[in-house]
């Protein structure tokens, strides 16, 4: 639509593609939408990630732990276990906390009890005193009109804000619009307004300027999950960090088959060599001897 005249201009090209992406992302395709198995299936994966990030940060939580070489330098002159543990170790080290954040705002759309809680936390309120009275979620009844509401809108921001979303209950007569002021330093400081249906009355108005810290944050959960509350490097840093999964995939799985490998026992007849392809006692006796990590003498 032409946001000058409201001349239809046709369909978004790729919308369908994005959409679909989307659609995996928070419940896997699966029947039932958001109300289905995909979105307990992508819950009870973030809350995996956080359970494999901070038993991964206990395993490998060196002796010396005010050394920052033992936790972000990358040693890969080694080769085979040596090596692989330390990609699999250390680069988790850096996006560790990108992995966490996007886990714990992840849940924010998996379990009702997670953001009904999180909203207390961050806002001292009960996530249905949170929401302006008024509010309906029940089913039935007429759906609200928009003109009157946007009418108001348009009016009292003088047509100054570059962006608007417009969110419409299932049921009741509040609509509300999240409007990005056009003068905003920021790209998560939204003015929040809840109005009336009918009427166009502003029921409830709460500019950025005065929110709590808590409030912001639980107002911003999605620019939190994608990295964009800290702008565009940290949009980057979280793309980054998300192309890294498949790695910590293949270094577990390479040195799960290691260690195995390490303890079978050797065919009749034959000894096991020293020093294998895949990391074994010389290289793992320097590596001992030279960072005295736990990470790579006691486990996988």
């Amino acid at each position: 639509v032409d946001p000058y005249d409201g001349r239809i201009l046709g369909p978004l090209v790729g919308t369908e593609f994005f959409a679909t992406v989307r659609r995996i992302h928070r419940w896997l395709l699966l029947p039932g939408g958001g109300s289905g198995w995909g979105r307990q299936i992508t819950g009870a994966s973030a809350i995996a990630l956080v359970v494999l990030a901070l038993s991964g940060l206990w395993l490998r939580w060196p002796a010396r732990a005010l050394r920052w070489q033992a936790w972000f330098r990358l040693d890969l002159r080694r080769p085979g276990r040596p090596r692989n543990w330390s990609l699999h170790a250390k680069i988790a080290t850096w996006v560790l906390p990108v992995y966490l954040l996007s886990a714990a705002t992840g849940l924010w759309w998996s379990y009702d009890w997670y953001k009904d809680g999180a909203t207390w936390i961050l806002t001292g309120k009960a996530t249905q005193a949170a929401r302006p009275e008024g509010r309906s979620r029940g089913g039935g009844g007429e759906p609200p009109r928009l003109d009157p509401a946007w009418a108001a809108f348009l009016s009292g921001s003088d047509g100054r804000y570059a962006s608007a979303l417009l969110t419409v209950p299932r049921a009741g007569t509040d609509i509300r619009i999240r409007a990005l002021p056009s003068d905003a330093t920021s790209r998560r400081a939204w003015t929040e307004l809840v109005l009336d249906a009918r009427t166009g009355t502003v029921r409830h108005r709460l500019p950025y300027a005065d929110k709590s810290l808590g409030e912001a944050i639980a107002g911003n959960m999605l620019e939190l999950h994608r990295g964009r509350f800290f702008g565009l490097p940290g949009a980057i840093v979280t793309m980054i960090a998300a192309l890294l999964m498949p790695l910590f995939a293949v270094t577990g799985l390479l040195l799960y088959l290691g260690r195995r490998r390490a303890r079978s026992p050797a065919p009749a007849g034959r000894e096991r060599p020293a020093y294998a392809g895949t990391g074994a006692t010389a290289a793992m006796s320097a590596s001992a001897s030279s960072d005295r990590t736990r990470g790579i003498t006691s486990r996988p």
